[in-house]
């Protein structure tokens, strides 16, 4: 169970370092060439979507765990 958490954990300390390192990015973008600003707009986008979904399944898993083996204890 200890692994576990340290794995989930890790996911999201992971997550929250791509949306923190690729957001800012997101508001530099120009749009003089909109075809390139819509590719630097997707090269930074897509790392916080996917950082914003390791973090929020890595936290349900997480809680869930903890739910599990706290309630199976209790009774």
């Amino acid at each position: 169970m200890i692994v576990t958490i340290i794995l989930y954990l890790i996911g999201i300390i992971i997550g929250i370092y791509a949306i923190v390192h690729n957001l800012p990015f997101i508001f530099q973008v120009d749009f003089t060439d909109p075809s390139l600003g819509f590719a630097k707009l997707l090269q930074s986008l897509l790392p916080v979507i996917a950082g914003a979904v390791i973090v929020w399944v890595s936290s349900e898993n997480l809680y869930l765990l903890i739910k599990k083996n706290y309630f199976s204890k209790e009774q």
